[in-house]
């Protein structure tokens, strides 16, 4: 038997989330689509919007200016490619977010339950996920110590005392894992294209970073985005592979497009020997926003939004003033 009946884990909410909101739109697409690999990328359907998959993990804190990521397999592109070329923050959360207030208290039963007096006036003590890391029980134990692997379940069980993996989290000893709950207004949530004030509530503070179609808060802090060159608008959407990287050899059975007017082929991802050696390369992205280097990018970013420790830029105000 797995755990008992609980809060969804973040690969199971990602799925029915993503299938709810994606493939019912999508499913003509992707039939279409579905035995194609990255071979088969086309013009069309570049600089189309897209919400990478980690967005769906409501622990996800966001992307980083240092790095790239590029989703290969996206339902919502035509190219299959989700191309996340060095931003900061959340697509689904321009403004980000601090770092969330926990409300979760352990009950007599030992169980892990709500306590709303944590929370303001107008605010819900709602459940977020529980964290229950995949691992096998016949090799060797990954399950971070004092854990072990549930032998029925294959999942990591926690146990009292465990140092939590992120804030808010205590061990549940009836389910064996990590749960948090969140102080949360119902609808309290940004939304992408909504104006800076529209994002932000009556108190100049964000509201609150959600999983992407859902009422479902963010359970990490998360940066505000960059303005301009950097923003989510200009450096997530769906590209296509446009040559290879520097040093690697070119694949004459590979279908490299050509990028469309208002985009230029950018080195994006070196060729290191490691991982899929068919999304290294440069892909199509927008003209002038061509990423040269951390510092460069940091240096015109301006951040209207949470600025945390991590966060990169400059602050100009958490709702932009």
């Amino acid at each position: 038997m797995g755990p008992p009946p609980g809060p969804l884990t973040p690969k199971e909410l990602s799925s029915m989330t993503r299938s709810s909101l994606l493939y019912g739109l999508f499913g003509l697409v992707g039939v279409g689509l579905l035995g194609a690999a990255p071979l088969a990328c086309s013009v069309g359907g570049v600089g189309d919007p897209c919400i990478p998959e980690d967005e769906y993990d409501p622990q996800f804190p966001g992307f980083t200016l240092s790095l790239e990521n590029i989703e290969s397999r996206s339902f919502q592109c035509q190219t299959r490619i989700c191309l996340v070329n060095h931003t900061q923050g959340r697509v689904s959360c321009p403004l980000g977010q601090p770092p969330p207030k926990a409300c979760g208290a352990l009950q007599g039963d030992g169980s892990v339950g709500k306590d709303a007096t944590k929370c303001d006036t107008g605010e819900d003590c709602v459940e977020t996920v529980a964290i229950a890391e995949d691992c096998d029980p016949a090799g060797a134990n990954t399950c971070p110590p004092p854990g072990s692997c549930n032998k029925d379940g294959k999942f990591c069980e926690c146990t009292t005392g465990q140092t939590a993996p992120a804030a808010g989290y205590i061990c549940d000893q009836k389910t064996k894992q990590f749960r948090a709950f969140l102080c949360h207004k119902k609808n309290n949530c940004q939304q992408i294209g909504a104006s800076t004030k529209d994002n932000c509530n009556s108190d100049n503070s964000p509201k609150d970073c959600c999983v992407p179609g859902t009422d479902q808060p963010v359970a990490s802090e998360v940066c505000g985005q960059c303005d301009k060159t950097r923003s989510a608008d200009q450096a997530v959407y769906c590209s296509c592979r446009c040559d290879v990287a520097d040093g690697q050899a070119k694949d004459p059975n590979f279908n490299f497009c050509t990028c469309p007017t208002g985009f230029s082929c950018s080195p994006i991802r070196p060729f290191e020997g490691l991982g899929d050696p068919e999304l290294a390369g440069s892909y199509c992205v927008k003209t002038g926003t061509e990423f040269k280097d951390e510092a460069t990018a940091a240096a015109s970013c301006n951040v209207p939004g949470h600025y945390g420790a991590s966060c990169k830029g400059t602050q100009t105000g958490d709702c932009g003033g």
